[in-house]
């Protein structure tokens, strides 16, 4: 009785639609058919069963093909009675996806999720799964040819378009084919979609690593070509699209970072741009400033779409309103000369002071041809000196050494790039465009993403690195800075009353009067210091706020503390108060309040140039290298072929013959192949001209030796030819009667 009703219930889903009334009545006559108690889904697609209700015929008929009827009408009806009464299992697609497993009258949500469940279980156990039969009403899902491995699915209610729920109808689990490992299933999606926690975790993780983790976790082989298109979809569903991301930029609101600006730092700010390396390109511009420790302090930082006059106003000029910017006079900005910001630094700022980097100075200075390492120095010495004399005195000494260098540096305003013509408002005597150097290897990691992704990165770093400055402040010692404790304790102030140091014995101040001093530093060499005003002749304690050697030695002399002389600039307290303005945390993308009243963002368009995009920037021969190798500028090259310089042997042209030593030439009789093309023509005019005679004795050909076979073996071949006659050379006797 138990077989009976197991078999009746196996394939009441299947034919309720097609069966009367009275099939409750025609139940028992079923009792001496031969009915299987196996389950109708472990049965083979290809096999059917025979069943006798009531006089109806049903050989020959597939469960599948029942469940495909037109009659929608009983289906529909047929489903609902068995929802009524059975408990399906329903398929999750955040919880079964990572082990599908497949059973007759599982539900899924639709049908795109139940062939993602049939290609992961496929993948999961090395097969590959394909659909003959996908429409909109079916689905059918199988292994290959030879196995018997099959799934049926239908909608649940076909009649109903709002319901999109798909039902496994009938399957056989059972596999009678082996298992493949280069499996269609595995795709470079679904890598990437795998994978994606590596990525996040290491963004460098290389297409290597990736190929071998995916053949020791799944036993499927895979190319590098799908591996870097997996890393691809990866990143792209870490970091999200590249267009798509300019549409939310007004979504993406941040606040700079002005309170730190105005706690303490120092008014001079470094402006520099790159160039980004995402999909669309485009450059990074950014301001930076200097905390109390020598340090860099991000000030604000904007994407542009190319680097020029108009892109730097625009900067500029938000950047005036946001720090609320109304006299010039104090502030200082030092740059690399970009494009057009020169120009954009005068028109929003007509009384700020400029400063050119001294190293692309130089740079500038070795391309006009003054590249000797004297000329070096006496440029980087004009621009250390810290007095109008001293820069007076090294530029006569350039002038001596070279004249061209000279007319060429006495070009450039001193203003831009000495420190003897250095204002002292902004208490710094920075030669070089250090900040933004640093700032640039912050963020080159977030360079290469899209717009908000990089953003978001270079805010999240700005964030971190506030803090963690913030907490080293905290466990500070002293009144100043490590730095600039450490650059006083270079020049011998660590204050001991007790013992006097070296350098001090070489500076003898003498008392003006009042707060002034007059201090010898030997043979012309003589300076005057005032401690009231902070200052002295030789201008590095004005333009830095650091006391000098000659302010020390009267430091010294009167035993008081230099780090009472030292600005407030450099104290831990500025330190303190710098990095007490915290960057706010922001919400992901997808808590945003999304603005409807604002047009769409659009990319910037795309200009790809010709050839492989540049990630890397190129370095000039004197800018430190990151391998331990030296450049070959200069070397000449010999080709190891031909012998001879100006190329390699991969770029050798050379005929071939021409590439062997001449030794092995040195043969003393023309052989017919070394014959010239108008001996071998054999023209009359040929025939009657005079035949000069060669210098050299006959000699009867020898053997080749091993190495010449060796070298004709090398030799390509050539094209067959018509025989041609050949004339040989006359002997003397001969030509002598011809002559006659």
């Amino acid at each position: 009785m138990g077989n009976r009703k197991e078999a009746t219930s196996g394939v009441t889903s299947t034919l309720m639609g097609l069966i009367d009334e009275n099939f409750n009545e025609n139940e028992e006559n079923m009792s001496g058919s031969d009915v299987s108690s196996s389950d109708v889904s472990g049965s083979d697609s290809d096999a059917s069963e025979r069943f006798s209700l009531d006089g109806l015929d049903m050989d020959g008929i597939e469960v599948d093909e029942l469940c495909d009827s037109d009659d929608s009408v009983r289906l529909e009806s047929a489903h609902e009675s068995d929802s009524d009464g059975q408990n399906w299992p329903e398929f999750n697609l955040e919880n079964d996806m990572n082990n599908p497993i497949l059973k007759v009258g599982m539900l899924f949500r639709s049908k795109d999720s139940l062939k993602e469940a049939a290609k992961q279980y496929g993948t999961l156990n090395s097969y590959f799964i394909k659909f003959p039969k996908n429409d909109l009403r079916r689905l059918k899902a199988v292994c290959n040819e030879k196995c018997s491995w099959f799934i049926w699915a239908s909608r649940l209610n076909p009649n109903d378009p709002t319901d999109q729920t798909w039902q496994i109808r009938t399957s056989n689990p059972n596999h009678t084919c082996s298992k493949v490992y280069k499996n269609r299933n595995v795709t470079s999606a679904w890598i990437g979609e795998q994978y994606k926690e590596k990525f996040i975790a290491d963004p460098e993780y290389s297409l290597k690593s990736l190929q071998q983790d995916v053949k020791r976790d799944f036993c499927c082989l895979v190319s590098l070509t799908k591996c870097r298109r997996a890393k691809l979809r990866a990143l792209k569903l870490i970091e999200g699209a590249h267009k798509a991301q300019y549409e939310k930029i007004y979504e993406y609101l941040l606040e700079a970072c002005k309170d730190g600006y105005r706690a303490g730092c120092r008014r001079i700010v470094g402006l520099d741009g790159c160039f980004l390396k995402g999909y669309y390109g485009g450059y990074l511009l950014a301001a930076v400033r200097i905390d109390a420790n020598n340090d860099i302090y991000p000030l604000a930082y904007a994407a542009v779409e190319s680097e020029n006059q108009a892109s730097w106003l625009w900067f500029l000029e938000v950047l005036a309103i946001d720090l609320e910017i109304v006299s010039s006079y104090q502030i200082t900005f030092m740059s690399d000369k970009q494009k057009g910001l020169l120009e954009a630094i005068c028109m929003l700022f007509p009384n700020a002071e400029t400063r050119h980097c001294v190293r692309h100075l130089h740079s500038n200075f070795k391309n006009a041809g003054f590249r000797t390492k004297e000329l070096k120095d006496l440029l980087w010495k004009a621009a250390r000196a810290s007095t109008t004399r001293e820069f007076d005195d090294a530029m006569d000494e350039l002038r001596k050494t070279n004249q061209h260098a000279y007319d060429w540096l006495k070009k450039k305003n001193p203003t831009h790039w000495s420190r003897s013509h250095f204002s002292i408002r902004s208490h710094s005597d920075m030669l070089v465009n250090n900040l933004f150097e640093s700032f640039n290897k912050m963020i080159l990691e977030a360079r290469g993403k899209p717009i908000l992704t990089m953003m978001e990165t270079v805010r999240t770093k700005i964030m971190l690195l506030i803090v963690k400055k913030k907490e080293e402040a905290d466990k500070w010692k002293g009144i100043l800075c490590p730095k600039i404790k450490k650059k006083l304790d270079g020049m011998c102030v660590i204050v001991c009353f007790n013992q006097a140091c070296s350098l001090f014995s070489r500076c003898v101040p003498s008392h003006a009067g009042g707060d002034k001093y007059q201090v010898e530093c030997g043979p012309c060499s003589q300076h005057v210091v005032d401690l009231v005003q902070n200052s002295c002749s030789c201008r590095n304690w004005d333009l830095t706020g650091i006391p000098c050697t000659h302010a020390l030695a009267v430091i010294h002399v009167k035993n008081e503390f230099p780090e009472t002389y030292v600005q407030t600039w450099y104290t831990k307290q500025t330190q303190l108060q710098i990095y007490s303005n915290f960057v706010s945390p922001v919400r992901g993308p997808k808590q945003w309040a999304p603005l409807s009243n604002m047009l769409p963002v659009l990319p910037p368009p795309l200009r790809r140039p010709p050839g492989r995009s540049i990630k890397v920037r190129r370095k000039e021969p004197d800018e430190p290298q990151t391998t331990e190798r030296l450049s070959k500028r200069g070397v000449e090259m010999r080709c190891s072929k031909c012998k001879i310089i100006g190329h390699n042997k991969r770029s050798c042209k050379g005929k071939v013959g021409q590439n062997i030593p001449v030794k092995r030439h040195q043969v003393g009789v023309r052989t017919q192949q070394q014959a010239t093309p108008s001996q071998q023509e054999g023209t009359p005019t040929q025939q009657g001209a005079p035949t000069q005679l060669p210098t050299a004795p006959t000699q009867i050909p020898t053997a080749p030796t091993h190495q010449e076979a060796a070298l004709r073996q090398k030799l390509p071949l050539k094209r067959k030819s018509t025989t041609t006659t050949v004339r040989w050379m006359p002997s003397t006797q001969e030509s002598s009667m011809t002559d006659h």
